[in-house]
């Protein structure tokens, strides 16, 4: 479609302006070819004639579409030209008060004058790691784009920040250098980014100054490059000045300063440390006071100053190099007062006792009649002699400001140069970043030789972001496979060349300047004769002093007087050689080293793209112009050698006032900067650019039927666009994309809202249609109902007559007399039917009442039984509880006496058979020495006979003491065998208990089995009581057998001890003997079977008691609702009475007294259905009395437990006694839940236990926490045997490998989940088996008995908690690295509304990165499939539920809080459709939650802050009724949030509206006193606080298995 077809009406152009260099207009009629004007009405409503010229017509500039006002990026606007740049600029900085705007590569940044809060670490955590068109145009943004490309394209960056001064360069290069000190934190010990950081003030102090425009103004070009090692860390930086203003030194303009430092010198002098610089007051010393203006609002020199010292010494720049600069300093200040007067015939003087002469001297260590010798005179050399000449005045002042400002200019450089000494660090340079902050083109009144410098650097500057911009452009096409046409642009090296080629300007500056007698006239004719015929040089006709240059942003005039003088910046070198002598070595330094060729720049090596421009002059001492073409062309190759990133600031007014907009000086610095050259350049070609997704997304309300059931949506989008745009030439198709040319879009805009305006009149009209068809029936029924009437109203007049009115009368009154007979008939009937109806109920009442009251009175007589009954047993059984009760304690305390006696005797057999032992070895001594003896007796024969009859003898006592034997070991069975029938004797007690239930269960569960339950009760008591005396005779009876078997055993020893001596040749027969005496011993294993068979059947008693009590439990709830049925029959014939008098009332007036009698009645009745209700309470107490009572019974079978557990630990004694004794003992059966290890394979057990554990073995999956239950077995073994060295070592390796393994597998779910779910476990065991009671309560009595005993691991505790809060945060950050690159894709650009897309046309940064990054594309269903999946492995590895909760708490504020960051930072997602798609995934969030059962847990309250900002842009914004529920409902949100959002709120299409500035005011205004929180971010890192409450274990420690796939064979269970 051709641009001329879009000038039709209703459609806005721009106009020419002289106040706001454009203003709008509306087309009032469509334009034709060959119309001579164009019809506008202009926005105050006057109408306008716009002259076009007929051949070719020349038409205003088209103005955007609503919609697209207001964008990130200005190549996203349709119609790419000035105006349209202008008021998109405008719009986004007055209206939504946002400073940072995308052109194309270009970050166009205004000064706002007022700080904002848009600065902090948050929002550099925000941008890390983001594309550059992802979030809302900022400085970080740019920052980002550099540091991504140095790290994905090892190649060196650079950003170029440039514009006028006072546009806020300095504030954004800090900025950028404050964004790569954070994100790229080295760690060291250097603290290299704080350094260079720190750098920034003193370099302002230095060369920044308060100019008309800017309080801290930068009077030098700065390039900083920030060295990157090879891990992309910052290890360095150094900095590159260009052109200081020197002469700033010596002479400013009014309402101007010096340079910051003097003031701050000046602000401290009365320091003790300054006193020595003898200074005064800044408005005293003449270069620091003729500015007239020494203050800046809002400024502390002093606190300034105290800044730069700290800097100083950050830097590492000591206090003795800190006073050499003062001093130089000072003497600067005090030489400007150093007075010089004339004395006639062009001679000049100055004074001996001038103080400051003095000062000057003292403070550079210099003669003074030698300086001022050498400042009122100078020395000629000529051919024969040398000739002293006097100087007038004026040039003895400029030699004193010429030596001020070449001393000033040296300390200059030398601070910088240990600055960069400072910031160099050990290690090898990778990579830079350079951030340069150079002066922006400047054109003034009156410009000189330094903004012909300046505006010098700007052309090469600006020929090299052309290139840059056309390289780029070129590599767009041939990416997409688009023809690529040559773009026509400014090429500015004509101007280049004028200026630096030979014999250009630069070149015969230089030449004029060797000539002694060279004039800036003389200067100014060479120009005019050789530069005369260039189209870009002109002379003035009415000036002989100024010359013209065509520059690429406006043509400069220049003022020639002191150009030679500033380029020579000579300083006679008698003044020189005076400095040189100086016995202040630092000043002494500058000079020395001043004839030295020009110091070597540090730096990174570089390529030149190009070959610099070499000085025509190169064999004579450089001038200034050729130090900085030649510095120039250093920067310049840097620069090409690197991707250059570029920020252009504005000032948007003069007057430094806050938001406020200058249309003239906006439009003067984008015409000045590059801006609209990118504009120009972008729109000659195809500046519109969709991706076939987006072009389908937005227009598929173009589309007809055919073309939408398209599957292929590329082909789709070009069979649409063929069809809409006739024009082939109009638009390109790419690989990837959609080339528009400018205005299309506008076209295509304007055909979407036409036909979405039509679809809505369409539905307006059959809306319309049907609420009109709604309203014309509901008349038509009225006007039907009105004609009936009124039509019935004029029968009835007709029919009526005065006969008719009579016959009617008559016939009314003898209607009326017969039904009055018929109804006096009737009602006599049924008044007499009623009666006796009546009449029988009278009796049946009285009848009923009488049975109701016998029943009553019987049921009474029956509860005063009951209760009576009750009272006595339960008193009688009080008082057997307490017999009962005392028995049992005078029990309890005998047997814990016998038993300590028994314990006594025990230990004393053990010594006793200790010593057998040792006498048993003696006797097998002496057995050796008869052997010897009996050697010696085989020899007498006579005596073997008699030896035979000893050995019979021996042999008849040995069977002897065999039967002894035997029937001591039979006699110890049968008393075993006795104690197992008391034991077992609560036999009898399941007798007599299944005989109550038996009886029970035959009998109908009337209120009078209340009596027979209490009988068996009473019986159950009275046996369990005998059985227990039964018991306790038993006891004294066993405990009395092993008394005298104690005495036996010790009699027999006895005999045994002298049958020894006596018999000293019978130790064979002795040590059988002894035999015998441990297979006795060996009978206590059976013992120990036996009491196991006896605690089983104690076991199967309690069941069955406990059985017997709930069948008692059930009985009596049966009869509870025995007599709950009766009552309520009873409450049910009280009904009827009621119903039946209701009726009677109603049926006859005269029967109300007799029905006063029955309700006093029923209030009798009921009285009595309170007593039923106070029995039923009273039998519940009863049945609680009951089930208090079989508690006490459970408390007596509690303590016989007891009883049998302390027989059981006695028999464990003598168990651990034999095994200390043997060598070998049978395999135990009992198992104590502890693990035994040797020492040496504590390392074993922890590498194969956690170091090289799987969390997916298959051992670990059947009890997920079981390497916590082994090491707190092995813990457990260390208490028992009381090594507390090994307690001390298991413990410290056991933390320490736990450490180790989560920290190597950081990013592991699995294993981190694992081990803190083991570790919770561990803290729990520890706690559970430490002895403390509020942990111990819960446990079993198994589990109490299986405490910590030697041992306080309280310490420990503490330990193993920091560790798991360590390893439970380490498990939230791997989740949220997890998580984070899904949840804005994911919650913010996914669409899970189908049909209300939010897509927009997207800029150039956007599209250029859209398709560039092979990202996964992300949707809420992977955000939710990551949370199962987060949950099911915390469940397979068992977390505890309330630790999981923590967890799913945690993760859902991190989703909020990083959606709503981006939210805040993204003004392309704040529109209502996105407001709409965010509150739909955040259901989605809220179904999972439910799914999981955390519905109740209020986790959707950490997301109210995304559901805020969700409601806010779906809700009204345009009343105070609106500001009022805003500032109601956004209570999660702060007002700077609120306000960035709503500043933010974006229009998808025309039918939504922008936000208007008093709104927010209003929304401002009503949240002043709703929080005072300034920060725009939300914190998406914090953390909750982790708690680990207690929670019992039920798991026995004795009947866990070790696996044998652990591997720990060498662990004994124990």
């Amino acid at each position: 479609m051709a641009l001329i077809q879009l000038y039709t009406r209703y459609n806005r152009v721009w106009i020419p302006d002289d106040e706001h260099v454009w203003k709008s207009a509306e087309i009032v009629r469509d334009f034709h070819y060959g119309d001579d004007c164009l019809q506008l009405l202009l926005e105050n409503g006057t109408e306008h004639k716009y002259i076009v010229d007929s051949s070719p017509p020349e038409l205003p500039p088209l103005r955007n579409p609503d919609i697209l006002v207001g964008e990130n990026d200005l190549t996203a606007l349709s119609y790419l030209h000035e105006p349209a740049v202008l008021h998109n600029l405008k719009v986004r900085f007055l209206e939504s008060r946002i400073i940072y705007t995308y052109c194309g590569i270009i970050l166009v940044a205004l000064n706002p004058y007022k700080q904002l809060h848009i600065y902090g670490d948050a929002i550099i955590h925000a941008y890390s790691g983001q594309n550059m068109g992802n979030m809302d145009p900022h400085i970080f943004a740019v920052a980002e784009e550099a540091y991504k490309q140095l790290a994905r394209n090892h190649k060196n960056q650079s950003i170029i920040i440039s514009g006028e001064s006072g546009a806020g360069k300095t504030v954004s290069a800090r900025y950028a250098m404050r964004y790569f000190a954070v994100v790229s934190k080295s760690g060291s010990k250097t603290q290299v980014e704080d350094k260079v950081l720190a750098s920034n003030p003193i370099t302002e102090a230095i060369g920044n100054a308060k100019t008309i425009r800017n309080d801290n103004s930068s009077r030098f070009g700065k390039f900083t490059e920030i060295s990157f090692d090879n891990r992309y860390r910052i290890i360095g930086a150094n900095m590159r000045t260009y052109l200081l203003e020197k002469s700033r030194v010596v002479f400013q303009a009014e309402s101007e300063r010096n340079y910051h430092i003097f003031y701050q010198l000046c602000a401290c002098a009365h320091l003790p440390q300054f006193k020595a610089l003898k200074l005064m007051s800044a408005d005293e010393f003449h270069y620091t006071g003729m500015g007239g203006d020494i203050i800046i609002e809002g400024v502390d020199d002093r606190k300034g100053m105290e800044e730069t010292q700290q800097t100083f010494s950050l830097l590492g720049l000591k206090e003795d190099f800190q006073s050499d600069v003062f001093k130089v300093l000072a003497a600067i200040l005090h030489l400007g007062n150093v007075e010089i007067k004339s004395s006639g015939d062009d001679r000049s003087s100055i004074s001996n006792s001038d103080s400051h002469l003095h000062i000057v001297c003292e403070l550079l260590a210099v003669r003074a009649d030698d300086l001022v010798r050498w400042l009122c005179n100078r020395r000629l050399v000529l051919v024969a002699e040398t000739v002293v000449k006097p100087l007038p005045k004026d040039r003895a002042v400029n030699s004193r400001d010429a030596l001020a400002k070449r001393t000033y200019a040296h300390l200059f450089n030398c601070v910088i140069n240990r600055i960069n000494k400072a910031l160099q660090v050990p290690g090898k340079q990778h990579a830079f970043i350079g951030v340069l902050d150079i002066y922006g083109f400047e054109t003034f009144d009156i410009n000189s030789f330094e903004q012909f410098c300046i505006n010098y650097a700007n052309e090469k500057l600006q020929q090299q972001f052309n290139l840059h911009v056309f390289k780029l452009e070129q590599e767009e096409y041939m990416k997409e496979d688009i023809p690529w046409t040559l773009i026509d642009f400014y090429d500015n090296q004509p101007v280049i060349d004028l200026i630096e080629a030979k014999m250009g300007i630069l070149d015969l500056l230089d030449e004029e300047c060797l000539f002694p007698q060279g004039t800036d006239q003389s200067w100014l004719q060479k120009l005019s004769n050789y530069l005369n015929s260039n189209p870009l040089f002109e002379l003035p006709k009415l000036s002989n002093e100024t010359f013209i240059i065509q520059h690429f942003a406006d043509k400069v005039e220049y003022q020639c007087k002191g150009f030679l003088e500033k380029n020579r910046d000579a300083l006679y070198e008698e003044l020189v050689e005076v400095l040189k002598a100086s016995k202040f070595a630092f000043l002494a330094k500058f000079f020395q080293e001043e004839g030295q060729s020009v110091p070597n720049i540090k730096g990174i090596k570089v390529k030149p793209a190009k070959p610099g421009v070499k000085s025509a002059n190169k064999q004579l001492r450089a001038s200034v112009g050729d130090k900085f073409c030649s510095s120039l062309s250093l920067l310049m190759e840097t620069l090409n050698a690197t991707t250059p990133h570029y920020v252009r600031c504005i000032k948007p007014n003069d007057e430094k006032l806050p938001f406020e907009y200058d249309s003239g000086r906006v439009v003067q610095q984008l015409r000045a900067c590059g801006v609209l050259e990118t504009i120009r350049i972008s729109a000659q070609s195809y500046p519109s650019r969709w991706t076939y997704f987006e072009f389908y997304s937005r227009y598929n309300v173009l589309m007809t039927n055919e073309e939408a059931s398209l599957d292929d949506k590329t082909q789709t989008c070009k069979y649409v666009l063929q069809r809409l745009i006739q024009d082939p030439n109009q638009y390109k198709f790419g690989r990837t994309k959609i080339f528009l040319r400018a205005g299309q879009v506008a076209y295509l805009e304007k055909l979407r809202l036409d036909r979405l305006r039509a679809a809505c009149i369409t539905i307006q009209k059959y809306v319309r249609g049907w609420n009109q068809r709604r309203k014309y029936q509901r008349l038509r029924q009225a006007a039907i109902l009105v004609q009936q009437y009124v039509r019935g109203k004029r029968t009835v007049r007709k029919a009526v007559s005065a006969a008719n009115l009579k016959r009617g009368w008559s016939a009314v009154v003898i209607q009326r007399y017969w039904r009055g007979f018929r109804i006096q008939k009737s009602y006599q009937t049924k008044l007499t039917d009623l009666q006796s109806e009546v009449d029988g109920l009278i009796i049946k009442k009285q009848t009923m009442e009488k049975t109701f009251e016998a029943s009553a009175q019987q049921q009474q007589e029956k509860f005063d039984q009951i209760k009576m009954t009750l009272l006595e047993e339960k008193e009688n059984q009080a008082r057997l509880r307490k017999i009962a009760e005392n028995k049992l304690d005078i029990q309890r305390e005998e047997h814990e006496k016998e038993l300590a006696i028994l314990k006594e005797e025990l230990r004393r057999l053990k010594d006793e058979r200790v010593s057998l032992k040792m006498k048993l070895e003696d006797g097998e001594q002496m057995s050796a020495d008869l052997q010897d003896q009996v050697a010696q007796l085989t020899k007498h024969v006579k005596v073997i006979p008699e030896l035979r009859r000893d050995l019979s003898n021996l042999q008849n006592q040995k069977q002897t003491i065999d039967r002894k034997m035997k029937q001591q070991s039979e006699e110890a069975r049968a008393k075993l065998h006795d104690i197992s029938k008391v034991l077992s004797g609560s036999v009898v007690k399941e007798e007599v208990l299944l005989g109550i239930t038996a009886d029970y269960s035959e009998k109908t569960y009337e209120a009078e089995d209340l009596l027979a339950a209490f009988n068996g009760l009473e019986k159950a008591t009275r046996t369990l009581e005998n059985h227990r005396k039964e018991q306790k005779e038993i006891y004294e009876t066993q405990i009395e057998g092993l008394r005298l078997k104690v005495d036996y055993l010790q009699n027999e020893n006895s005999s045994l001890q002298t049958f020894f001596t006596e018999k000293n040749n019978m130790n064979e027969n002795i040590r059988q003997e002894v035999i015998r005496l441990s297979s006795e011993n060996a009978v206590i294993p059976e013992l120990k079977v036996q009491i196991s068979e006896l605690q089983r059947q104690k076991h199967e008693c309690e069941v069955l008691v406990e059985e017997q009590r709930k069948e008692l439990e059930e009985k009596a709830d049966e009869i509870k609702n025995t007599l709950q049925k009766k009552v309520e029959e009873e409450s049910s014939k009280c009904r009827n009475f009621e119903d039946q008098t209701q009726v009677l009332e109603e049926a006859k007036t005269t029967l109300q007294g007799q029905i006063k009698d029955l309700q006093e009645e029923n209030d009798h009745l009921s009285r009595q259905l309170q007593m039923e209700r106070d029995a039923k309470i009273r039998l519940r107490l009863e049945a609680a009395e009951l089930s208090s009572r079989n508690l006490d019974f459970e408390e007596q079978l509690d303590q016989k437990e007891r009883v049998i557990k302390q027989l059981e630990n006695q028999m464990i004694s003598l168990e651990t006694a034999q095994k200390a004794q043997k060598t070998s003992s049978p395999v135990p059966k009992h198992y104590l839940g502890m693990l035994e290890y040797n020492l040496e394979d504590e390392s074993r057990l922890i590498q194969n236990l956690i170091l090289d554990l799987k969390p997916k073995g298959v051992a670990v999956n059947m009890i997920p926490v079981l390497p916590a239950y082994i090491l707190f077995m092995c813990i457990r073994h260390a208490d028992y045997m009381n090594n507390e060295d090994k307690l001390r070592s298991f413990m410290n390796a056991t933390i320490s490998a736990v450490k180790k393994v989560t920290m190597t597998h950081q990013n592991d779910l699995a294993l981190l989940s694992f081990w803190l779910s083991n570790m919770y476990q561990l803290l729990n065991c520890l706690k559970q088996y430490s002895g403390e009671v509020e942990f111990s309560k819960h446990s079993t009595a198994r589990q109490v008995n299986n405490c910590l005993q030697n041992f306080d691991l309280s310490d420990h505790q503490q330990v193993v908690s920091d560790l798991a809060i360590c390893i439970y945060h380490q498990f939230i950050a791997a989740m949220e690295r997890a998580l984070t690159p899904a949840i804005v894709p994911g919650m913010l650009e996914h669409e899970s509304l189908q049909g209300i897309s939010s897509m927009k046309l997207r800029g150039f940064l956007k599209r250029s990165r859209k398709n560039n990054d092979d990202m996964e594309t992300y949707t809420i269903s992977f955000i939710i499939q990551r949370l199962s999946h987060f949950h099911s492995n915390m469940t397979q590895h068992g977390t505890e539920p309330h630790l999981i909760k923590q967890v799913v708490k945690q993760l859902l504020f991190h989703i909020g809080a990083t959606t709503l960051n981006n939210l805040l930072l993204r003004k392309d997602m704040c529109s209502c459709r996105k407001g709409m798609q965010i509150r739909c995934n955040i259901s989605y969030l809220e179904e999972w939650l439910q799914e999981k059962d955390f519905q109740s847990c209020h986790f959707i309250d950490t997301l109210k802050p995304l559901i805020e900002a969700a409601w806010l842009l779906q809700v009204s914004k345009s009343t105070d009724d609106d500001a009022k529920a805003i500032t109601e409902k956004c209570t999660e949100l702060n007002t700077v949030q609120i306000v960035k959002i709503l500043n933010s709120y974006t229009p998808v299409d025309l039918f939504e509206k922008r936000v208007a500035s008093s709104f927010v005011r209003k929304v401002q205004s009503l949240r002043q006193d709703h929080d005072s929180a300034a920060q725009l971010m939300m914190d998406a890192h914090y953390r909750f606080p982790v708690t680990f409450p207690f929670c019992v274990s039920s798991q026995a420690l004795e009947l866990l298995q070790v696996p044998s796939s652990l591997h720990l064979e060498f662990l004994t269970m124990i």
